[in-house]
This record gives structure tokens, C-alpha cells and sequence, in this order.
């Protein structure tokens, strides 16, 4: 089975470049735009499993119009706990916040004191990436579309991946993403296209 896997279109909260995790925001008209030039270069699905939140909804709807939707709530956005809906600027002066970038002013997630660590996330996903295998086999859909967000797929590749990345090497941008074979037995998830959006 192939999983086409993106991430969602541009919010106003990513150009701000804001933690927005799981506050349900929708897509500026840029990721409106982004999606739907996207969405004529990736192949066919035969249905689309998604996030709950609304931005991948709306993504999703104008990637594939008119394909079939499943929301599976473990394919939702890390959560960020106080930090959600605020950027670098107005955190630089939290204790908590310095704390977790120290000196360096690079994000380790593994390392994030509040909110769900990157273990969780890894949980959490591995549990949707299950529950949408189980479903799609049911069905017997041979390719389908999984319509989430950055962490969520860095946590999941991060484990199921292949050829093995490290976690951030599975960062990709807006409506970017992968095509991939799904082994329906381990759950590896081998990679054999890559979108950049």
C-alpha cells in the first residue's frame, strides 16, 4: 500500500513563525494558493486520512477534491503546552523557553519541558499510523492520502522511516511531503518520492 504523506497548507500562524500545535487554525490565503497548485502533482487517492484540526481539512479538500476523509485524532499537532500560539520574540524572555533553547537558539523537541514531549508525539502517531492501516486494509485501498502536520510526521518517520533519517531530517515545508510503501506488517514507511511543496 503507498501512503501520500503532506503536511498542511501555510497558516498565518506559520508565516508568524509561531507554535501553533494544536490550536485549530485555518489556512491563510497563501496556503490556500500553495495547496491548490500542489494538488494537481501528486497522484490519485482512493481516500484521504487526516488530521481533526481544521487546516488539514481544508488542505486535504483542495489537494484531492472530492476524495473521502477519515480524521483520526493521533494525527494531530504536537502540543506546545504555554508556548502554543506565541513566537520566538515573545518568549524570549520566559525562564521555561530559555531553559529549552539554551544557548544555542535550536529547538530540541526531545527536550521540550512543557506540553507533550517528542516520546508522546512518537506514541501518539504510531497508534494513528496503526489505526489507519488497520482501516485502509479493510477497504483494500491500494493508495491513500495522509493530510498532517510537521511534527507529526517528523515523529512518526522519525521511527518508521525509510532509508533512516534523523528526526529533523524528516522536516519538510508546507504541502510538502513523501510518497511512500507502506509494509503493512512493521509499519516501515520506505520512502519513494519526495515532495518539497
Amino acid at each position: 500500500m503507498e501512503l501520500i504523506f503532506i503536511r498542511h497548507g501555510t497558516t498565518q500562524g506559520n508565516l508568524e513563525k509561531r507554535f501553533i500545535g494544536t490550536l485549530d487554525v485555518p489556512l491563510a490565503p497563501q496556503g490556500e494558493e500553495l495547496a491548490r497548485a500542489v494538488g494537481p502533482t501528486l497522484p490519485q487517492v482512493e481516500h484521504i486520512y487526516r488530521s481533526p484540526l481544521t487546516r488539514c481539512l481544508q488542505t486535504a479538500m483542495l489537494l484531492w477534491p472530492g476524495v473521502e476523509m477519515t480524521a483520526i485524532e493521533g494525527l494531530r499537532e504536537t502540543d506546545f503546552g504555554p508556548f502554543e500560539g506565541k513566537n520566538h520574540e515573545e518568549l524570549q524572555d520566559d525562564p521555561l523557553y530559555q531553559a529549552w533553547i539554551g544557548q544555542s537558539d535550536q529547538l530540541n523537541f526531545a527536550a521540550m519541558p512543557v506540553g507533550e514531549s517528542a516520546q508522546q508525539v512518537v506514541e501518539r502517531v504510531s497508534g494513528a499510523l496503526e489505526q489507519l492501516t488497520a482501516d485502509a486494509a479493510a477497504h483494500g485501498y491500494q493508495r491513500v492520502g495522509v493530510v498532517s502536520h510537521g511534527g507529526t510526521m517528523m515523529g512518526l518517520l522519525s521511527k518508521y522511516g525509510r532509508p533512516t533519517r534523523d528526526y529533523y531530517g524528516w522536516m519538510c515545508p508546507n504541502c510538502g511531503g513523501f510518497r511512500m510503501e507502506l509494509n503493512q506488517d512493521t509499519l516501515e514507511l520506505t520512502v519513494l518520492e519526495e515532495y518539497k511543496g
